[in-house]
């Protein structure tokens, strides 16, 4: 069965300059909200439509958290979202627990069994995004030989690639936008809230899916990464463009 199909940025985010607020827009903040909270906006700096234009702007930044509660806050109201997680078990399975928590130290047979076994696939256009570097080496088109974690936010993505000096290692970041086109292998979404890892805003695609690179652009050269015990370095960051079915 397909779920529903969810976008985050169905709503534009926006990201602003701050600065500190006057003595008068403190007051106007105190009759308005019961509170001062000292700072109000500056300039608008990016205004992001589209989950592409998300993932180049956090490969230029690095971070923002605010876009990451953003995110946070349109699955929360997403009647699509709840409808997607409501199709999935009220209890995530043993065998998805261990791969979330326990990664990389999972079975991919348990894995896959219980994502089959559930049997939903997502929807035509779907868009999620995965960090860390291309698995295909030189070639734009590649099955996965096993479960491959994509998340509904940019930064998450962002942080997973750089996770345990991975990137340090690959001396690269691959931040990729995938687009789900006529997919039929099937995905685990997990809970969110009250969850352990919630805050992954994980979906995660059992062995065999295809992946092919429809278009690829350097963000920057000089992306900082670091690895415990050794000193920070600069890798380049690209953000691809990928199909995925």
């Amino acid at each position: 069965m397909r779920l529903p199909l969810v976008d985050v940025f169905k709503s534009p985010y926006e990201a602003w300059s701050m600065r500190g607020a006057t003595e008068s827009e403190m007051r106007q903040q105190l009759r308005e909200s019961g509170h001062i909270l000292g700072w109000v906006r500056d300039r608008l700096q990016e205004r992001i439509n589209t989950h592409y234009e998300a993932a180049c702007y956090i490969a230029s930044v690095g971070a923002d958290n605010a876009l990451e509660g953003f995110i946070d806050r349109q699955l929360q109201r997403c009647e699509s979202y709840k409808s997607m997680r409501a199709m999935m078990p009220s209890r995530t399975p043993p065998a998805l627990s261990r791969f979330q928590q326990r990664y990389p130290n999972y079975s991919v047979c348990d894995v896959d069994y219980e994502i089959s076994r559930i049997g939903h696939t997502l929807s035509e256009g779907q868009q999620l995004f995965h960090g860390g570097v291309w698995p295909g080496a030189d070639s734009a088109d590649i099955s996965l030989a096993k479960p491959f974690s994509m998340s509904f936010c940019p930064q998450v993505a962002l942080r997973n690639a750089e996770w345990r000096g991975k990137a340090y290692d690959a001396g690269q970041i691959n931040l990729l936008v995938l687009r789900v086109v006529r997919s039929s292998t099937p995905v685990f979404v997990f809970r969110q809230r009250g969850a352990k890892m919630g805050n992954e805003k994980e979906v995660l695609i059992a062995s065999h899916a295809n992946l092919s690179v429809r278009a690829s652009i350097r963000i920057k050269d000089d992306y900082v990464v670091g690895k415990y015990g050794f000193a920070d370095k600069t890798v380049p960051i690209y953000v691809c463009e990928v199909d995925i079915t």
